[in-house]
């Protein structure tokens, strides 16, 4: 059996046979939940413990580790759209998951657990890192900087999925209705676009305090997030979207060479 994939198709019948071959990490799990709290409470421990650690410090290791955090989830976004092969062990099973996404945009919020699995891979090692420099004999502003950037960026990382889900809350609409209404707008002038994709996202039902932190540009817009879903092209960030100016000069050119 086949479905349509962009202008390709996924052969469902070999992507059983590879999910079922090919090393894979589980979906939630929690174990690895319980083990990871437990990693963060120590990171936070070692964290409290250093000196020099100060409101400026932790406002600065906020927004430092919030950009990078959110390069790491577009540079691993760009990767699971076009560089793993599906045969790849880990990788290729997310990369599959990825392209998925991109015929049926939908994430669910209130699956935390699978969210916070999800997240808690990719911060886990941060959080253990945040350890080892919190252990260092120094006494220096720098390395409390760095140990607290190190912190900062396992938190966004913990929390990237569930923050990207609520980038695609279309739950108030069929996935075929929802798409349809993207379509639709993206057809629409550039000056008209913001208007009517905010008008769709705010009757989707997102929490007024994630709808305010993404209008703020804390968490990700939905209207910022949809260009990727138009084109899958450009705007590969998950999480808040601030380092896509950067990453579309990178990555565009070579995801338009490899989709044309």
């Amino acid at each position: 059996m086949k479905l349509s994939r962009d202008d390709e198709y996924i052969d469902v019948d070999a992507l059983n046979i590879i999910s079922t071959s090919t090393l894979k990490l589980p979906q939630k799990s929690t174990v690895f939940l319980f083990g990871s709290t437990v990693v963060y409470i120590f990171a936070l421990y070692g964290l409290c413990k250093l000196n020099h650690i100060t409101i400026y410090t932790i406002i600065i290791a906020f927004f430092i580790g919030g950009f990078i955090a959110d390069l790491i989830t577009g540079a691993a976004h760009f990767g699971f759209d076009y560089v793993w092969p599906d045969e790849t062990p880990i990788l290729g099973l997310i990369a599959v998951d990825f392209r998925a996404h991109h015929r049926m945009p939908t994430l669910d919020p209130s699956a935390i657990d699978v969210n916070f699995t999800m997240g808690a891979y990719g911060g886990v090692p941060f959080a253990f890192a945040t350890i080892g420099f919190a252990s260092l004999p120094s006494n220096y502003h720098a390395s409390a900087l760095i140990a607290a950037i190190s912190f900062s960026i396992s938190l966004w990382l913990l929390g990237f999925h569930q923050i990207h889900s609520y980038a695609h809350m279309g739950s108030s609409l069929s996935p075929h209705e929802f798409n349809k209404a993207v379509q639709a707008i993206s057809r629409l002038p550039d000056v008209e676009q913001k208007a009517e994709f905010r008008k769709l996202f705010d009757g989707t039902g997102i929490p007024p305090l994630v709808r305010f932190l993404q209008r703020i540009g804390l968490f990700l817009r939905p209207e910022v997030h949809w260009k990727h879903h138009n084109s899958f092209e450009t705007d590969f960030s998950s999480l808040n979207g601030w380092s896509d100016p950067l990453m579309n000069l990178i990555y565009a050119p070579i995801a338009r060479r490899k989709r044309h």
